[in-house]
């Protein structure tokens, strides 16, 4: 369409140019033969010759000719301008349709998808690119496996030159974006909900995480959702990105997309278990070598296990509610099917020190599959990283003290401060954590120099934010067929790797 008004236009406008040159030759051609009469031979001879000195004579002819063609030449001009605009706008939609066609066909890819829904994915998507929303069609097509979008919106020209021709109609642009019939389903081992300017993954120099059979994911938006420092690793399946990802000279094995749908909390309707029961115990400290069990229930105010203490958790729902569970030094905590929750201020789990962690979740119940849980009743304290605290060197415990104005993350090599008065993983020895850890508020600060849950079949992270620094690896294994314990619903196999646009 766009190629026939121009076509259409600059004949018009040439042949007006022709038409204009012509008719001024032929009115200055009259002139002559009417102020030389028609008297004979002589008028003849005068003629010719006054009609030879004109032809010689060029002093007024090219102003007359200028004027002539100046309405033309201006509609050239003006026409170039429109046509501009339009090629501008059409390339514009065609790039609008591309992105809304990817978006939506990767949403598709992570589940069923209704057609109204297509159709609601590719308006708003396709929306969001233009000040005016243009007509938007969204379908499913090739046996569910691909999606097409079709934009359309009114062409407009600047200057009005163009509808003047009489070829003017709207704009249209469709994309087809396909998911590749031998994609298989993919499995979420990490996703970082946070939206924030401060949310997402962060691997400070020389960290690793390595999930090969695993999809990691940023809900964060900004242009630094991901951030990958020098000398950090990244092993995945595939790492995506609502936002942007940075890469500072990190060495990635991964599938990379940027400006991926959302991804819901899958846990967010997810039935809690109490949490407001009697304290079985309150400011529990174990320490030396003391050897205990202990049952299921609410531990109030804080647990601290240290020296070379072993603990043992029988099977069970463990609540920690207004105090931290810290282990140090070359204490033990040991545990099989238990879900250890966190309700209240100052309630984080930090695994610091040698201690040895070795814990897997129950494989029935109402907590069945959930390892680490921050429940609803969680609150976060005045100088947690959400309010743009980092913490400081008085207690790693304290979330109410500490500088603020540092959870502002900055690229290039600059790393943010690191965040202690969080959950905490230091702990040289914490190898098993089977299970998911849901951390839907809070922060997982990851530093410890040897690898982290390398010797579970399965961990998944579903967290707000999660920093990994000084050098430490993170081992999301997927082995779902390796232990009993349950995937909870909505984790696990999401959806397809590969989605490309397609004629």
């Amino acid at each position: 369409m766009v190629k026939h008004l121009a076509r259409s236009f600059f004949r018009s406008s040439a042949s007006a140019l022709i038409q204009s040159v012509h008719r001024s030759a032929c009115e200055e051609g009259k002139a002559v033969m009417s102020a030389g009469g028609s008297n004979g031979p002589n008028s003849t001879s005068r003629f010719l010759r006054e009609g030879l000195a004109l032809f010689r004579d060029r002093r007024g002819s090219t102003i007359t000719i200028f004027a002539l063609a100046l309405p033309s030449v201006l509609a050239l001009a003006g026409g170039a301008v429109d046509y501009a605009a339009v090629m501008r706008d059409q390339s514009r939609l065609q790039a609008a349709a591309d992105a809304a066609a990817l978006a939506v066909a990767r949403e598709m890819s992570m589940g069923p998808m209704s057609p109204d829904r297509v159709q609601t994915l590719a308006t708003t998507y396709a929306a969001a690119q233009f000040t005016d929303p243009p007509r938007v069609a969204g379908t499913i097509v090739e046996n569910g496996m691909g999606v097409q979008v079709r934009i359309q919106k009114p062409a407009e020209a600047p200057l009005g030159i163009l509808p003047m021709l009489g070829a003017f109609s709207d704009l249209s642009a469709s994309a087809v974006a396909r998911i590749n019939a031998d994609s298989k389903p993919i499995k979420l081992c990490l996703l970082a909900l946070g939206e924030k300017r401060n949310s997402g993954i962060f691997m400070h120099n020389n960290s690793v995480i390595m999930a090969p059979q695993c999809m990691l994911q940023s809900n964060a938006t900004v242009r630094e959702a991901i951030i990958i420092q020098q000398g950090s690793k990244l092993q995945s399946n595939l790492t995506c990105a609502r936002g942007g990802i940075a890469n500072h000279a990190g060495i990635l094995q991964t599938t990379l997309l940027t400006d991926c749908p959302p991804v819901a909390n899958p846990l967010a309707k997810k039935p809690e278990p109490p949490v407001n029961g009697p304290c079985i115990a309150n400011k529990l400290v174990i320490r030396n070598w003391e050897k205990r069990t202990l049952v299921p229930g609410v531990y109030c105010n804080g647990v601290t296990i240290e020296g070379s203490a072993q603990v043992t958790l029988a099977p069970g729902i463990f609540v920690f509610r207004g105090g931290p569970l810290i282990t140090r030094q070359n204490s033990e905590l040991l545990g099989n099917g238990v879900t250890l929750m966190f309700s209240g201020r100052k309630s984080y789990f930090r695994f610091l020190d040698n201690s040895l962690i070795r814990l897997s979740a129950p494989t029935s119940g109402i907590s069945a599959g959930m390892l680490l849980w921050e429940s609803s009743t969680f609150l976060k304290g005045a100088n947690s990283w959400l309010n743009g605290g980092c913490g400081d060197s008085m207690g790693d415990d304290d979330d109410d003290r500490g500088t603020f104005g540092c959870s502002f993350r900055t690229g290039g090599g600059v790393a943010p401060i690191r965040k202690s008065n969080e959950h905490h993983i230091n702990s040289e020895r914490t190898r098993e954590m089977t299970g998911t850890i849901y951390l839907p508020e809070g922060l997982l600060l990851v530093d410890s120099r040897r690898p982290i849950a390398d010797q579970s079949p399965f961990t998944i992270i579903v967290v707000s934010r999660l920093d990994l620094y000084d050098g430490p690896s993170l081992v999301l294994n997927a082995n779902y067929d390796g232990t009993s314990v349950p995937v909870p619903p909505g984790l696990g196999p999401i959806g397809a790797k590969s989605v490309r646009l397609g004629n």
